[in-house]
């Protein structure tokens, strides 16, 4: 099973061309070793810059059992420091807040800290032995912002971040990530390995298996939640992944061999109403991927008749048309644009988004500190708002995600797998991942980039 590509990394951890062994996901040793190697080497998004939006306003990101704070300063720039008080390491915060009297003020003994990370007060400093100075602030961690987001790496000499994210900046900028903002958030806990979640975000090979209404929808916005039949898979979507050396990508098309198979099946799914069924129900059953305005598109399409312009661009402009008439500041892009940026992005290690012209459906997975079969899972939706449109939202966090109903059809169906795809692992009879070399490769390269930070295998 091992190749010279892997030949230092240990042989229980090490993946062929397309097997991941159930090790790397189940064993707290593996765990240990991308918590210590893995996440303290790499950019990872800490929040939304939104979450932090004045002057003293803060966010504990938690990773493992490290806790980063990120403040937002006098300047309205950003930094990040490790959440630690230099007295007896209490923590300093604890969530999200703001400093209102200026400075950061540790619970425990007073210690103060201004916003740059500086000591400001400590009680009886007389009283204390002789420091250099920069010991008594908070310790810093490298912080960056792209397309909206924070990041943080607590790498001693970490890439250029745009570098780390390469090729998303240029891929996405039409998009203008940065401008959107929070429809909804959600949090829960789900008994998984992180990466078990991850994987089922970063492939669309199982969506015949796991959600075949999406292949039924010339039967309206609802259409049945009946098993795939074989025949059906015939014509499933196709999707490829293309791999990059920090992320991926995967994209939703039609498998080249069997695309003009079906003449009756084609003239069918230009039609309007058809297109138009599918928006719709990412809007009622996803909530995401297609917004309000979106919708209220979708449903004009629905009632026209087939014409020589493509539903897919008829909608487009419509949404365009719709989101300009009603203030929005609506991304322009022409289609090369569009489909250089669409689709399914893993901005590894934790963050998956779905991206669209008006919208973005995102998921984070968050590893346990000490427990592989267990992770947090985060699912929120983005959106372009027009002016004093933005909804005031915060994170809605559930313990166990069944005690939440409004997740969604199609998003209820994979967090219904995630628990038995997890158990399943544990099983004497599956000895790991056996993966498929055109739609799960993303899976295969999530592990090689972590290869190189937690064994040394390949450049960083």
């Amino acid at each position: 099973m091992t190749d010279v590509a892997t030949q230092r990394v240990p042989e229980k951890y090490a993946c062929g061309e397309t097997f991941v062994p159930k090790s790397r996901y189940i064993d707290p040793e593996f765990l240990q070793l991308e918590l210590d190697r893995l996440f303290t080497q790499v950019w990872q998004v800490a929040c939304r810059e939104e979450e932090v939006p004045e002057p003293g306003s803060y966010y504990e990101y938690c990773i493992g059992r490290q806790s980063i704070v990120v403040v937002r300063q006098k300047d309205r720039s950003i930094k990040a420091f490790y959440n630690t008080c230099a007295h007896r390491g209490m923590k300093i915060v604890r969530g999200t807040g703001c400093a209102s009297e200026g400075d950061l003020r540790c619970e425990f003994h007073g210690w103060r800290y201004a916003l740059d990370g500086r000591s400001s007060f400590v009680p009886c400093r007389e009283e204390f032995a002789s420091r250099p100075r920069e010991q008594w602030g908070l310790q810093s961690v490298h912080v960056g912002t792209w397309g909206g987001w924070v990041f943080i790496s607590m790498a001693d000499d970490p890439p250029d971040l745009l570098e780390w994210l390469d090729p998303l900046p240029t891929a996405l900028a039409p998009f203008r990530l940065q401008d959107m903002r929070y429809r909804w958030r959600k949090r829960t806990f789900l008994p998984a390995n992180y990466k078990t979640v991850i994987d089922a975000f970063i492939e669309g090979y199982h969506t015949p298996g796991t959600h075949p209404q999406t292949l039924r929808a010339a039967q309206g916005p609802r259409p049945t939640t009946e098993p795939a039949l074989p025949q059906e898979y015939t014509y499933a979507p196709y999707t490829p992944t293309i791999t990059y050396k920090n992320h991926s990508r995967f994209i939703y098309t039609q498998r080249p061999e069997t695309a003009s198979r079906d003449s009756a099946r084609q003239r069918q799914a230009a039609r309007p109403e058809v297109f138009a069924n599918s928006m719709q129900y990412n809007y009622l059953e996803v909530g995401s991927l297609v917004t309000e305005r979106d919708y209220r598109a979708a449903q004009q399409l629905a009632t026209m008749e087939p014409s020589e312009i493509p539903p897919f661009v008829l909608y487009h402009k419509m949404c365009e048309e719709l989101a300009l008439a009603e203030g929005v500041d609506f991304p322009k892009m022409s289609m090369e644009e569009y489909f250089a940026g669409n689709g399914d992005w893993h901005i590894f290690p934790t963050l998956v988004i779905l991206v669209e012209k008006s919208c973005l459906l995102g998921y984070r997975m968050l590893p346990d500190a000490d427990d592989p079969n267990r992770c947090t899972f985060e699912m929120f939706s983005l959106e372009h708002f027009a002016p004093g449109e933005v909804p005031e939202t915060s994170w809605q966090e559930f313990e166990r995600w069944q005690d939440h109903d409004g997740w969604g059809e199609l998003p209820t169906q994979d967090l219904k797998n995630i628990g038995a795809i997890h158990a399943g692992m544990h099983s004497k009879g599956f000895d790991g991942l056996w993966l498929n070399t055109a739609q799960e490769m993303s899976i295969r390269n999530e592990h090689a980039i972590a290869d190189r930070f937690i064994f040394g295998v390949g450049q960083r």
